[in-house]
Order: C-alpha cells, then structure tokens, then sequence
C-alpha cells in the first residue's frame, strides 16, 4: 500500500468498518468517540479508524446522504 492510499475493510459479522490510512506500527488506539477508535504511529498520526456498530454509526448515514444528494438531483428542473 502506498502512502497516499488507503485501504477500508468492513467485517459483516462484527459490524466493524476499519479504514486504514498508512502502513505504520500501531502503537496506541485511542477512543475517539462512542464506537469509534483511533489507531495511532509513533510520531502521532492517525494511521487507522475503527468503528464499532458501522451499519448504524457510519453506513446508514452516508448511504442516506448519497440517496438525498440524488434525489436533489433527480428533483432539478432540466
């Protein structure tokens, strides 16, 4: 994995979305908020996002941000 990419794995079973940002050593996770924890490289960085409940915390609501962002779209005069 390079440095600018990023890889995002989703766990169906445990409902955990894990977004990893860099290929570093974890050496701290820290809790960022409810069900949402960071993982943290030496120099301080966020190198991994991990959020628990991912279909209620993070996938339902972007999915109904894309459907309102489409439906406004749709609803636009041509």
């Amino acid at each position: 994995m390079g440095e600018d990419q990023m890889r995002v794995e989703y766990d169906r079973d445990a409902d955990i979305l894990y977004i990893k940002l860099a290929d570093s050593k974890i050496v701290d996770t820290r809790l960022l908020g409810e069900d949402v924890y960071v993982d943290m490289a030496e120099d301080g960085s966020f190198i991994g996002i991990e959020i628990w409940k991912a279909s209620q915390n993070a996938i339902l609501p972007i999915s109904k941000d894309i459907a309102e962002r489409v439906k406004a779209i749709l609803e636009r005069p041509a």
